[in-house]
């Protein structure tokens, strides 16, 4: 049955950002970057890894369990995906939870500085089309975190 499971729900989306190394100074890498909800307590986390690729923690109620929580998802294929930075812009690309078949978002959003961004926009590629486009304004804040967690994972090579 599992091995049915891609033939019944159909194909995920295919990652279209290229994985590229990051080198860059624009934002640092030692750490996370987070999106607080102060009205509940909870934050959306990223980490950003020199490899090109991204980590999405998720929505963490407490940062005391971030690395219980970085286990945890190290099998789900929804919390990886690839990031860019091209001059003052960022753009990251993950599969987002739903249904099967996984979608792929891109957030994109300009660099304030090295510690702060500002996700501005998030759509979908198809076709090398824009589809479910939305204006956002997320802005996400450093944090240095350390030991930071690899970026292994069986999603992006």
């Amino acid at each position: 049955l599992n091995g049915c499971k891609k033939l019944w729900f159909g194909k995920d989306d295919e990652l279209s950002l290229p994985k590229q190394p990051y080198t860059g100074q624009e934002l640092r890498t030692d750490g996370y970057y987070y999106l607080s909800f102060y009205n509940d307590g909870k934050m959306t986390v990223y980490f950003l890894f020199n490899n090109g690729i991204i980590l999405h923690v998720g929505d963490a109620q407490e940062m005391n369990n971030l690395e219980y929580d970085i286990e945890k998802l190290k099998n789900i294929k929804f919390s990886w995906g690839i990031f860019i930075i091209e001059n003052d812009t960022i753009k990251f690309e993950r599969w987002h939870p739903s249904a099967p078949p996984y979608k792929a978002y891109i957030r994109e959003g300009k660099i304030s500085n090295d510690t702060t961004f500002i996700i501005t926009k998030g759509y979908r590629l198809l076709n090398g089309e824009k589809t479910e486009e939305r204006d956002l304004n997320e802005i996400y804040h450093f944090k240095a975190f350390s030991p930071k967690p690899d970026s292994t994972n069986s999603f992006i090579p």
